[in-house]
């Protein structure tokens, strides 16, 4: 494994409880994510883009390819 493939990468930041859910959804798919400024967006939400509770989900680059086709389908449902 190269050092690219540690590379943590942002692939999604929104309400908590929606980064919990796609989360849980590529783990499911067996692709290991991280929970990002969980707090920060809470105490001082102009650190976080300017959205209170807003927070990030990470992902091994490594993963990015696999986990493409999975959070796109996400994005689409949320927005239906």
């Amino acid at each position: 494994m190269s050092n690219t493939e540690n590379t943590l990468i942002e692939v999604y930041t929104g309400l908590s409880w929606e980064v919990e859910m796609l989360k849980t959804i590529l783990e499911d798919h067996k692709i290991n994510s991280f929970i990002k400024d969980g707090y920060t967006g809470i105490i001082a939400p102009h650190h976080s883009g300017g959205t209170a509770g807003a927070v990030k989900l990470c992902i091994s680059s490594g993963d990015l390819e696999s986990a493409k086709p999975i959070i796109e389908e996400f994005l689409a449902n949320k927005t239906e």
